[in-house]
């Protein structure tokens, strides 16, 4: 009795549900139609709600095709030039602060050369330091920039000696 009544429903669904579903795909409906339809919008601020804008679809000219891709490689090159130019601009300011960093004061050359000889030092640094304990968390001064040398030696000796060209004693 069940599959009887199974079958009975749907057949029923196939009968009258299928044929009003494609019906619907296969009609058009206006008030459907009207309210999916793509229209272009102006942005102008004189144009009004029902104001369209004409798109020209009409061909251009070879000779035209050609000065629009002139434009058009001529503004790409100005802003790769533009971007090229700040590129640099930034470059040169990094490499100034590089250099910065990496310059001995004048009052600690002559201790740059006593102690070892003028040279960075892969493992004390310029000022031959030796206690250097992983200071600024650089694992010896030879692995740190000058100006985190120069702070080691302002913060435990405090200062170049006071003859030139004479060595720390640590």
């Amino acid at each position: 009795m069940r599959i009887r009544i199974a079958l009975t429903t749907a057949v029923a669904v196939i009968v009258v549900a299928v044929p009003a579903v494609l019906m619907s795909l296969f009609t058009s409906d206006a008030a459907w139609a009207q309210a999916n339809r793509h229209q272009a919008v102006s942005s102008h601020p004189g144009a009004g709600p029902h104001h369209a804008v004409r798109i020209d679809d009409t061909l251009m000219s070879y000779s035209q095709a050609q000065q629009v891709a002139k434009l058009v490689t001529y503004s790409n090159e100005v802003q790769a030039a533009q971007k090229a130019a700040t590129f640099y601009k930034n470059l040169a300011f990094f490499q100034a602060v590089a250099a910065q960093e990496q310059t001995i004061p004048a009052a600690w050359v002559a201790t740059a050369v006593c102690e070892e000889g003028g040279r960075d030092n892969p493992y004390a640094g310029y000022f031959g330091i030796l206690e250097w304990h992983h200071f600024d968390g650089y694992p010896t001064a030879g692995s740190a920039p000058v100006s985190v040398q120069l702070a080691w030696e302002a913060r435990y000796v405090g200062g170049p000696p006071d003859a030139p060209g004479r060595c720390h004693s640590y």
